[in-house]
């Protein structure tokens, strides 16, 4: 019902929350939230140059993988980014490089050159991957293994220049993983790595609202804390929304400017079911419905306004209703799952310990001692308690 309800709300309502909503208008929306946000550090960083450098014997690819990183398929254009090509007898002038692609040519055997360079480099402590090049042409992988024992312990991929599905299978990641502080600014400068960076940052920034709707909760459960959650629910996972919207939007090229991001964005998420997750959210926070219900709403409402942003990069259109509601299933279901773990995992809360102050016994007072029965120690009657004579044989009696 709740979700029929919300199903109605016109963009309007999203920019101005109705007056049944009062008690929630500090909340606004994801933009009102965005526009709160000191966002400077995270334009700053996405565009900070990142300078790749490509080291290898001629005619290993350099050029041709340097061409498929700076392609953008969608644009149709090659986006500028800082690069070196270097071959090996110049490859000392890499001071600058924040990474390292040391070219193979795969249907080479003989690296021993390359060996050479790579021991100084790791010696020196550089950022280094190691690619094997020209895959598709290799005769046989038996003698790409035998020259791989130089690289070991080392990020090294396999692939085809001209392929980018074999690069985003095995370059890609490897990428990402040397670059993992710099996700943003290499997706950013470098297309090819866009549409991974973009998923990462979806399912990190998922897991961690749904990890966040793991903890209150737990409190929530715990009666004694009586702390209303659910407002703080609201403020952090919007929040967090806003962020990897605009993160989504710069690693995707959008403009650093946020107004960019609400003409782009804005109508590709739709205010109605940003609306109608929290609704659903809002569902979770009732402590009684249970805590997997809680958290799967956390995850899946944020991988959808992912997911959705993803989609508009990759086709140019935005999301139907039908297309977000059956995202928004799918996530669910995924998102059951990755609560039901969580949950599993993490330690149960316990009411909290009360340790009462120690007082004082009370102190009664006291009370004469009752006095022993009279009785006659001659003829063995038992007399009044005040008797002095026994009252049968008149002997003294000795009380």
């Amino acid at each position: 019902m709740k979700d029929e309800i919300f199903c109605h709300l016109s963009f309007s309502s999203f920019i101005f929350p109705p007056l049944w909503m009062a008690g929630w208008t500090d909340l606004g929306n994801i933009w009102t939230t965005f526009k709160e946000l000191d966002i400077r550090p995270i334009a700053d960083e996405a565009e900070r140059p990142l300078v790749l450098a490509f080291v290898g014997a001629a005619g290993c690819g350099k050029s041709t993988l340097i061409a498929a990183l700076r392609h953008d398929p969608r644009a149709r254009e090659k986006v500028i980014a800082p690069t070196i090509e270097a071959d090996l007898d110049a490859a000392a002038r890499l001071d600058a490089a924040d990474l390292i692609v040391l070219m193979l040519d795969a249907t080479r055997a003989d690296f021993s050159a390359e060996a050479h360079l790579f021991a100084e480099w790791r010696g020196a402590g550089r950022n280094v991957v190691v690619l094997y090049n020209k895959m598709d042409a290799a005769q046989d992988a038996n003698v790409v293994s035998a020259t791989m024992t130089p690289w070991a312990g080392a990020r090294v991929a396999f692939g085809s220049a001209v392929d980018p599905e074999s690069l985003a299978h095995s370059f890609v990641p490897r990428v990402m993983d040397a670059l993992k502080e710099s996700r943003v600014s290499l997706a950013r400068h470098y297309p090819l790595f866009r549409l991974a960076v973009a998923r990462e940052l979806i399912s990190d920034t998922s897991f961690a609202n749904a990890s966040y709707a793991l903890g209150t909760g737990f409190a929530e459960i715990v009666p004694v804390l009586d702390i209303p959650f659910n407002v703080a629910d609201m403020i952090i996972l919007t929040k967090n929304q806003a962020l990897m919207a605009y993160k989504l939007g710069l690693a995707l090229g959008l403009p650093t400017r946020w107004q960019a991001h609400v003409a782009e964005l804005g109508s590709v998420v739709g205010a109605g079911f940003l609306w109608r997750q929290i609704a659903r959210q809002l569902v979770g926070l009732i402590p009684v419905w249970g805590i997997v219900p809680k958290v799967a709403v956390a995850y899946a409402g944020t991988y959808a306004v992912g997911e959705a942003i993803v989609y508009w990069y990759q086709t140019g259109h935005k999301m139907t209703g039908r297309g977000m509601r059956e995202l928004y299933a799918d996530a669910l279901a995924r998102g059951k799952q990755i609560a039901q773990e969580i949950v599993a995992r993490a330690p149960k809360p316990s009411l909290p310990q009360v340790t009462l102050p120690s007082l004082p016994r009370p102190s009664l007072p006291k009370l004469p001692a009752p006095r022993a029965k009279n009785v006659c120690a001659q003829c063995g009657k038992q007399n009044a308690r005040a008797a002095k004579f026994c009252a049968y044989c008149a002997a003294e009696l000795n009380f």
